[in-house]
């Protein structure tokens, strides 16, 4: 049974690094942290989803890269990091609290294994609306001038449903699997929630995707908090960010894992 399918529009891979990225990857210096900064309210969520994202303990969140979250609204979903949130409110405080400091530090909420560290899994806020997804991608320290965002069409993966059931969260969920731009992935959703989104870009399935990862495991999510409510979906104004192709990009991130010293100084 397959259920959605759009056609891939372009040959890069979602998850396009080689073995000297993946050896690499969390070990380029975080972006130094501005605070929460200027932000306007787009819309508003009724479903708030945590994911921990490689995870090597999904009970310590210590051991994840990262906390991430989707808000889910009528209108338009976000889907961002919750640590680096966490950290730029608790510099904005300290800044409010301290007003004649002459500087502050930029790392205040220490979690994940990797807290030092850069991921564009981490730094990518993702909105999605109108049947498009926008990804901002905020580069590693001194390379802000390559902060890029690009659009896409929501592309669907094409699911294939299987019988086998397990419990997450206290929800009934049921086994999909696809092969997406180059690796295969398997997911667990529930159809009682009927929320057709997931972790990062994915989404298609008849319900809400709480576990996802692919079959090597270097790409792994599983939901560990869900709730509902009236939550604000913010985006930044502050920082500028560069209108690209989405190859463009992914070329750049490439770059970074593999050369991070040329392309900053190109």
């Amino acid at each position: 049974m397959r259920f959605g399918h759009i056609p891939i529009l372009i040959l890069f891979l979602a998850f396009p690094f080689s073995i000297c990225a993946q050896q690499k990857q969390g070990f380029v210096l975080r972006p130094l942290s501005k605070g929460i900064g200027q932000t306007e309210i787009i819309g508003n969520a009724s479903l708030e989803v945590m994911y921990a994202f490689n995870a090597t303990d999904i009970s310590d969140e210590q051991t994840y890269i990262d906390l991430q979250v989707l808000r889910v609204g009528d209108t338009v979903s976000k889907y961002y990091s919750r640590f680096v949130e966490l950290n730029d409110s608790l510099r904005d405080d300290f800044i409010r609290k301290n007003p004649n400091v002459m500087s502050a530090p930029t790392v205040f909420y220490k979690a994940g294994k990797r807290e030092s560290y850069w991921s564009e899994y981490q730094y990518t806020e993702i909105f999605t609306e109108k049947g498009e997804q926008t990804f901002y991608v905020q580069m590693p320290q001194y390379m802000g001038r390559y902060n890029s965002y690009y659009t896409e069409p929501l592309g669907m993966q094409s699911w294939e449903l299987h019988l086998q059931q397990q419990s997450i969260l206290g929800y009934v969920c049921q086994r999909a699997t696809c092969h997406w731009r180059g690796r295969d992935f398997e997911a667990w959703f529930t159809a009682d929630i009927p929320v057709g989104m997931g972790p990062w870009s994915f989404n298609g399935l008849p319900g809400l995707i709480l576990k996802l990862y692919d079959v090597d495991k270097l790409y792994t999510w599983e939901a560990v908090g869900l709730r509902s409510g009236n939550f604000p979906i913010r985006k930044r104004k502050d920082i500028r960010f560069n209108k690209e192709k989405r190859d463009k990009v992914h070329r750049m991130l490439i770059a970074i894992y593999c050369c991070p010293v040329k392309l900053k100084r190109a």
